[in-house]
C-alpha cells in the first residue's frame, strides 16, 4: 500500500535552524514546556452531517460545490482523475474528479465558524483512498477534538469525539489506524502519546504516553516528524535531534506500546558529520518500502538520501541521493520521483540513480515543492517562482511520465 500523505520533510527544525534560518521550509519549534498527565479516554459520540447539495459543474457523481480559484498547499491523488487537496490557509478540504482541472469543496459543513480570534482551522487530513479520508481541526488547547470521517469522497461526513487534540493520523484501512498526539515540547524535546483505533476512529485506546519522571522506550528528546505503520503491529517514527550522525528512527513491533532505536542504518561515505532528519517510510507494495532522510553536511549542503527495504522494514539499505531534494514519491517498487530546487528527478532503478528531467510546459525559473504520481504516466507537481514566500503556488499535471506538463492552477 502506498502511503498517500504529505511526504515533504519538515527539514531539521531544531538542529538546523541556527545553520539555515533563512530556509523558508523550516518548521517552528513548539513553545509548550510541560508534559501533561495521561489523557483519559472519554466515550465517543457520533453524528452524521450532510455536505452542501449544490450541483458541481464537473464531476457528475458528486453534489459538492465548485471551489473557485483555490490556492492549494498539499494534495494526494489516487487515480488519474481523483484526488484530494488542502488549501494554503488550512480551512478547506477539496476533491477533484477531473484530474485537478476543477476542485470541489468537501469541507465538513458541521465544522461551523472559526473560534474567536483565529483565522485558520489548521485542518490536518489523512487521505486513505479516492473516497476515504479523516480530518481534524488544529490545536486549540481543549484537550479533546472532533474527528471527521468520510467514505464517499467528502459528500457526507461522520463525526466522532476523540479524547485528545493536536494529533496527526495514520490509517492502514477503513478500520485500523493510529494517532500521534503532541503533548508539548521543550528545548530539543517533544512529548507524545500514541493511540490506536480498530473501528475507523470511533473508539481509541492509548498505547503509549510520556509520563513525568519516567524513562520511556521512545525518548522525549528529539522532534517527531510523524508515524507510519505497515500493519497493526509494525510501525516507525522518524524525526531529528540536534546531534551529528544520529538517525532518529524508532520501530515498534507491538502496535506502538514499546519502541526501539533502529541502529543498523548507516550514512554512506561523504555524509559523515551531518545532521539528519528521518522522514516517514513509503511502502509501495507488500514489504517493499523507501525511507527518505534529509541531511545537512558539514559543508552546509542539503541532500535527500533514499534507503530501501525489501523485508518490511527489518533492514534498510542506502540507494542514492539528490542534492537539494525536498519531497519524494514512489509510484511502484522500482519507480520514484524527487522534487527539489529547480528540477524534477526520476529513478527507475529503485532510487540508486536519479536523473533531472527535461520538462516541457514548466518555466525553468520554478522551484519544485511537491510531487505525486499515481503510475508511470500520470503525475502532479507543486511549484513556485519565489522560494522565500511560496507565492504563487502553481499546480501542474503530466499524462506522459513527466515529459510535458499542463498548468492547472492558478
Amino acid at each position: 500500500m502506498k502511503n498517500k500523505i504529505a511526504i515533504g520533510l519538515s527539514i531539521l527544525a531544531l538542529a538546523l535552524a541556527a545553520l539555515a534560518c533563512q530556509a523558508p521550509w523550516s518548521t517552528p519549534t513548539p513553545t509548550e514546556t510541560t508534559v501533561p498527565t495521561e489523557v483519559t479516554t472519554a466515550p465517543p459520540s457520533e453524528t452524521e452531517t450532510e455536505a452542501p447539495t449544490e450541483t458541481a459543474t464537473e464531476g457528475p457523481t458528486s453534489s459538492l460545490p465548485v471551489f473557485p480559484s483555490p490556492v492549494i498547499y498539499d494534495f494526494s491523488f489516487f487515480t488519474p482523475l481523483q484526488g484530494w487537496a488542502l488549501t494554503q490557509d488550512g480551512n478547506n478540504i477539496l476533491v477533484t474528479l477531473d484530474s485537478g482541472q476543477t476542485w470541489l469543496d468537501a469541507t465538513p459543513v458541521s465544522l461551523g465558524t472559526l473560534p474567536p480570534g483565529t483565522t485558520s482551522w489548521g485542518l490536518s487530513p489523512f487521505f486513505l483512498d479516492a473516497n476515504t479520508a479523516w480530518v481534524t481541526p488544529g490545536h486549540f488547547g481543549t484537550g479533546t477534538s472532533t474527528l471527521y470521517h468520510t467514505i464517499d469522497g467528502g459528500q457526507t461526513w461522520v463525526t466522532n469525539s476523540v479524547p485528545f487534540d493536536n494529533a496527526r493520523y495514520f490509517f492502514l484501512d477503513q478500520n485500523g489506524g493510529y494517532a500521534l498526539v503532541d503533548l508539548g515540547a521543550g528545548a530539543g524535546s517533544q512529548y507524545v502519546a500514541i493511540y490506536q483505533t480498530t473501528d475507523g476512529g470511533v473508539n481509541w485506546t492509548q498505547k503509549f504516553s510520556h509520563e513525568p519522571g519516567t524513562v520511556a522506550s521512545l525518548p522525549g528528546s528529539g522532534h517527531k516528524g510523524g508515524l507510519t505503520f505497515l500493519d497493526m503491529s509494525h510501525g516507525w517514527i522518524g524525526g531529528d535531534i540536534p546531534m551529528n550522525d544520529y538517525f532518529y528512527f524508532y520501530a515498534t513491533t507491538d502496535g506502538g506500546a514499546n519502541w526501539s532505536l533502529e541502529t543498523d542504518i548507516v550514512l554512506p561515505a561523504g555524509f559523515t558529520n551531518s545532521f539528519e532528519e528521518v522522514g516517514q517510510p513509503i511502502f509501495v507494495g507488500g514489504t517493499v518500502g523507501y525511507l527518505p532522510v534529509r541531511v545537512l553536511t558539514d559543508t552546509s549542503d542539503f541532500y535527500l538520501l533514499i534507503y530501501r527495504t525489501d523485508d518490511g522494514g527489518q533492514t534498510w539499505i542506502y540507494q542514492g541521493s539528490v542534492q537539494d531534494g525536498r519531497a519524494v514519491d514512489f509510484d511502484a517498487p522500482t519507480s520514484g520521483w524527487i522534487a527539489g530546487g529547480m528540477s524534477l528527478y526520476r529513478s527507475t532503478d529503485s532510487g540508486v540513480t536519479w536523473s533531472a528531467m527535461a520538462l516541457s510546459g514548466i518555466p525553468a525559473t520554478e522551484y519544485f515543492l511537491k510531487v505525486d504520481f499515481v503510475d508511470g504516466q500520470y503525475g502532479w507537481v507543486l511549484t513556485t517562482p519565489d522560494e522565500s514566500t511560496w507565492t504563487p503556488l502553481n499546480l501542474y499535471r503530466t499524462e506522459d511520465g513527466g515529459v510535458t506538463w499542463t498548468q492547472l492552477l492558478p
